[in-house]
């Protein structure tokens, strides 16, 4: 396919698609948002219908406490030789002064005496009813009865003259239209009220219009849910006779959508006419780019059959005319780049020679009256700045550990300098002090750093001077000696202090010795920082507590073996992350008795 009939269909396609996610977007956001605000909507409905329900029933207690207190009722309920029909008369006339649908009265247990709504009704045990066995134990119970299919708020006051219980009065208000018209008014929710699967109350729907069967039937079939076009939600108000009362709050999801469908309507309309006018912009950009970019097409032809002395032309848009300029330099680069490759190889072999300059005046043979010795140096790149030695002198042996700043080609002809110097010097003197070979060398590597080389880098160098009998003096700063006592198998760390070599003309005033003694079978651990500052992917470094316990674990190995553990559990740690500095390891165990030295 041509690049103009790409464009045009990519950009139509691309228009097309950002307009229905547009749409789709903006009627998901705004249908959620209506649901939420339906949501929060009948949970307001419930709080009012609540709150109603609270006020109406704290109304009906103080009816009630009003009547109970009544002297003439307590009279005929406490007296025993009272007529039915003067007790009936009495109750009758209590029931219109406070208005109630429902007025009952029983003795103090629980035995019926009078029921307005039926002056025959009399001598029923109504004490295993829960509210009014409630009041007779409480004083006052309030709840819902069902009566003849009508549901009906109740309060029992308990009757009593002084402290003996005479008998319950029972007020009733039926649940009705009204109350559920009323929360209606005030909140615009749909509300009805069942006792169990009837419906003993609703209001009209939100329009003011009678509410249907079929809708009552749809919003009170479950407690929770989104059924048609209405939301609902319920609450339970009681629990009587193995059926729940219930209230159930509906609003219309076709009123609350209405303004989001229209929305999307005119949303769409934009769409189209956005669709029609990037149908025409990519017909005029496919037109003017097509040109332009042929003539890139061919030059990269050209490019491909090894013509680099060809020139693209520069034409078109700001961006072709820039990647015209950009192509044209990118054929100058690739002739020069030939050219640098070789200088590239001539580097890669010197710098590999220099490796194997480094690598091989590392000490082969670490032959020490009474020590077994191993040691490792690994370089970050082709040439490390790490820096070890260890030989025999009179009387004992030098060991030396070094870390030049950085590593790389630079680092490794400064780590030259220092190996040249110490074996120069500690063959020259054995009896030299080690403070004294670290005074000498600082004089020389200031000299060669930073006149010769013009550099400011510095040397981290501990050097050793070891006696047969176990008295070991250093000198300089370096990473802490770590110590392994035989005799306790915990790790000593003996700090190194001194001043940096190279880092400034002389150190006479600052370098001095320093002096341990080991005992028969210590471990002694020389490392540079690549050890302990090794990171694994997560950036952690590898640190000095898994270094001590690594050690303390291998305590009776050989030292080849700490060795390689050691290096091996550094390589696994920092795998992910990759070497990013040189590790050298010296592992010195010292034997009181023994001539011979390890490998």
């Amino acid at each position: 396919m041509k690049f103009r009939s790409t464009l045009l269909l990519w950009i139509v396609l691309l228009i097309a698609a950002i307009t229905v996610a547009t749409a789709g977007s903006a009627a998901i956001v705004l249908e959620r948002r209506a649901k939420q605000e339906l949501g929060e909507a009948l949970e307001r409905s419930a709080r009012v219908f609540e709150a109603h329900r609270t006020e109406r029933l704290r109304a009906h207690a103080a009816k009630a406490h009003v009547v109970a207190e009544e002297p003439r009722l307590k009279a005929v309920v406490a007296t025993e030789d009272v007529s039915p029909e003067t007790v009936y008369g009495v109750a009758d006339e209590m029931r219109k002064a406070v208005k109630s649908d429902l007025f009952l009265m029983t003795d103090g247990t629980g035995i019926l005496l009078a029921d307005v709504a039926d002056p025959k009704a009399s001598g029923f045990d109504m004490s295993k009813d829960p509210i009014l066995a409630g009041a007779l134990r409480d004083g006052e119970r309030s709840g819902l009865w069902t009566n003849e299919g009508k549901l009906y708020e109740v309060v029992a006051r308990r009757l009593s003259f002084g402290t003996e219980t005479v008998g319950v009065l029972v007020l009733g208000f039926k649940l009705d239209h009204a109350l559920v018209e009323e929360v209606r008014l005030q909140t615009g929710s749909l509300v009805a009220v069942t006792d169990g699967a009837t419906v003993v109350a609703h209001s009209k729907l939100e329009d003011g219009s009678e509410a249907p069967s079929e809708v009552l039937r749809m919003i009170t079939a479950s407690s929770a849910h989104e059924s048609g076009p209405y939301l609902s939600t319920s609450r339970t108000l009681d629990t009587g006779a193995g059926a729940a009362r219930t209230v159930h709050l509906a609003r219309s999801l076709d009123r609350a959508l209405a303004p989001s469908r229209e929305l999307e309507v005119r949303v769409a309309l934009i769409a189209l006419v956005a669709l029609a006018a990037a149908a025409a912009l990519a017909i005029v950009l496919s037109r003017r780019l097509s040109r332009p970019l042929d003539g890139l097409m061919a030059f990269v032809g050209d490019v491909s059959r090894g013509k680099l002395d060809a020139q693209a032309a520069v034409a078109g848009p700001t961006e072709l005319r820039a990647l015209g300029e950009a192509m044209n330099r990118m054929a100058r680069e690739l002739a020069e780049s030939r050219e640098q490759m070789a200088a590239k190889e001539r580097l890669e072999k010197e710098l590999e020679i220099s490796a194997r300059i480094q690598t091989s005046i590392l000490p082969r043979r670490l032959d020490v009256p009474g020590l077994e010795v191993a040691a490792r140096m690994i370089p970050a790149s082709e040439v490390g700045g790490d820096y070890y030695d260890v030989f025999p002198v009179e009387g004992g042996g030098i060991l030396a550990i070094g870390d030049v700043a950085g590593h790389g080609l630079q680092s490794g002809l400064v780590m030259l300098m220092v190996q040249s110097a110490i074996a120069a010097l500690g063959r020259e003197d054995p009896s030299a002090r080690p403070k004294d070979l670290v005074r000498v060398l600082n004089l020389v590597l200031y000299d060669n750093i930073r006149n010769r080389l013009r550099n400011d880098e510095h040397v981290t160098l501990t050097v050793m001077r070891y006696h047969r009998s176990g008295r070991v003096v250093f000198a300089g700063a370096h990473e802490d000696i770590l110590l392994l006592r035989a005799s306790t198998g915990k790790i000593e760390a003996i700090p190194t202090l001194g001043p940096w070599v190279g880092a400034m003309r002389d150190v006479a005033r600052t370098v001095q010795d320093d002096e341990l003694v080991l005992e028969d079978g210590d471990v002694m651990v020389l490392y540079t920082d690549g050890v302990t500052e090794a990171r694994s992917t997560s950036g952690e470094m590898y640190g000095m507590d898994r270094l001590t316990a690594q050690i303390e674990a291998l305590a009776g190995e050989p030292v080849e073996r700490i060795r390689d553990v050691i290096l091996d559990d550094v390589e696994r740690f920092s795998r992910g992350k990759g070497q990013e500095d040189d590790v050298t390891l010296v592992v010195v165990r010292y034997r009181a008795n023994e001539t011979r030295a390890g490998g």
